[in-house]
Order: C-alpha cells, then sequence, then structure tokens
C-alpha cells in the first residue's frame, strides 16, 4: 500500500505566529524602568551599587536623608541623631538590595515605602508614645529587596 499523496484536505492549517512580547520582556523593562528611576536618584544621597554603604549619622537637627542600594547594602545609624521638629523623612530606594536602618528607642516609625516582590520590616521595640514622640518617615521603593528597621 502507497501513502496517500498530500493535498489540501489531509493538511492542518498552520498555527498562528506567536508574539515574540511576552512576560519575560515584561518584567525586564520593569526592572530596565526602575533601575534607570533608582540611578536618577542615587545621586542625592548615599549609594551602594554591587557594594555597600555604612553610614552613621549624629546630627542635632536631622531632618531627612536619602540611600540608594541597587545589588548591594546600606547601613544606616541614626541612633544618636536628633530631630529637631515632629518628624523627618528617610528615603530608601532599594532595588535587589538592602537597607538596615538604626533608630532611637523612642522615635515613632512611619512606612510610606511601596515594596514590589520585596518588603519592609519593623523591629523596633514600641515604647510609650506621648505629644513630644519624633516620628521617622520612611519613604521609597523597594524592589526584589528588603528594608530593615532596628533599634
Amino acid at each position: 500500500m502507497q501513502p496517500t499523496p498530500p493535498n489540501a484536505s489531509n493538511w492542518s492549517a498552520a498555527p498562528p505566529p506567536r508574539s515574540a512580547l511576552g512576560s519575560g520582556f515584561i518584567v525586564g523593562l520593569l526592572a530596565l524602568l526602575a533601575f534607570v528611576y533608582l540611578m536618577d536618584h542615587a545621586g542625592k544621597g548615599e549609594a551602594a551599587v554591587f557594594s555597600g554603604v555604612d553610614r552613621h549619622i549624629s546630627g542635632s537637627d536631622f531632618h531627612g536623608a536619602q540611600c540608594t542600594a541597587v545589588f548591594g547594602g546600606c547601613k544606616i545609624d541614626l541612633r544618636d541623631a536628633q530631630i529637631q521638629g515632629s518628624e523627618a523623612v528617610l528615603a530608601t530606594y532599594a532595588i535587589f538590595g538592602g537597607v538596615e536602618i538604626w533608630v532611637p528607642g523612642d522615635w515613632e516609625i512611619v512606612n510610606r515605602n511601596t515594596s514590589i516582590f520585596g518588603g519592609v520590616e519593623d523591629h523596633t521595640r514600641q515604647s510609650s508614645r506621648g505629644p513630644g514622640t519624633k516620628t521617622l518617615i520612611l519613604d521609597g521603593v523597594t524592589i526584589f529587596g528588603g528594608t530593615s528597621v532596628k533599634n
């Protein structure tokens, strides 16, 4: 028996071409945009790119700072700093990196950080909060990384 020759009736239609833009492209594009955003902010404070930064801040009028970690880490020690007003802002930007912040025991921590596949942990001991309590506001972005606050 001989095989039947191909004709239009026994040929199936070719599958439609697949799109080259998949979820990997979208994740890569988001990572690139995050990297550009973080590099823009890196010039305004401490920056650790594939490295580490360890800073001790002991000013008597601390009102804010910024730290950027890309594939690296930042350690900011504020235990000897004093806030003259009621609050200060610490902006942290971490992509595939980490930020460790040490604060005095009587400061209150307010988290306004945006996290994508990352997180912010507040390990501070909660003490009694009065009307004169100083507040440290954590601002910034954490992508595939972590930010930790301790006292």
